[in-house]
């Protein structure tokens, strides 16, 4: 596959798109939580690394998402490449620390409580669905709307086990708003965006025939 000069810039504004979220979100979640909450920082490259990329992966997509309005574009491709690698590795790290050391909130005697077996089952399906429906094999539209609902059942995902903080801004450490918060967000601007561009996305699919 050739990319045209126009193409190839445009991966290079995706790839500078990748590195800056991926720093604004450990930046994000590096101050909320070890700076003003007070997370050690030897829990810095597990514990807090997992809940930026977890937003990085969901804020790329919704990134690639807003670029699909306008129809097929194979130098985006990038995009969601890495929300994919981003997802896979926030995967592992969950499993990794999943104990209720980490987060005793999800857990009841020992096993997980109804929220947080719910959320864990819905993020496999989520990352499932991110990396099933990223293959355009149905039509165009179709793969945009797929992905939007990808990114709202992450935001469910997100959202199942930190909601009950949400109407407390003054609980919110230096009152940043909470990871959960954004990615609930996040995801419902991604189904949004899908919606919306699903018109958008089928005549850019005539035009790229």
């Amino acid at each position: 596959m050739t990319f045209t000069p126009v193409q190839l810039h445009r991966m290079s504004k995706h790839s500078r798109a990748t590195w800056a979220i991926t720093c604004m979100s450990l930046t994000y979640a590096t101050v909320r939580y070890n700076v003003f909450k007070g997370v050690p920082w030897s829990d810095w490259p597990v514990y807090v690394v997992n809940k930026a990329l977890a937003l990085a992966s969901l804020l790329l997509l919704l990134t690639w998402i807003l670029r699909a309005r306008v129809g097929p574009d194979e130098s985006a491709s990038g995009l969601l490449s890495h929300a994919r690698r981003l997802a896979l590795v926030h995967a592992g790290l969950s499993l990794a620390i999943l104990s209720p050391a980490y987060f005793p909130a999800f857990f009841v005697d020992g096993k997980l409580n109804w929220p947080s077996g719910v959320s864990l089952l819905i993020g496999v399906v989520a990352a499932s669905g991110l990396y099933l429906r990223s293959r355009p094999s149905v039509s165009w539209p179709a793969t945009v709307r797929s992905l939007g609902v990808v990114g709202l059942i992450t935001g469910i995902h997100a959202g199942l086990n930190g909601y009950g903080s949400w109407l407390a801004p003054a609980t919110w450490p230096g009152y940043m708003p909470p990871i959960t918060l954004i990615a609930f967000a996040v995801g419902v601007a991604g189904m949004a965006a899908a919606l919306r561009a699903g018109a958008g996305a089928a005549s850019g699919g005539e035009r790229h025939r």
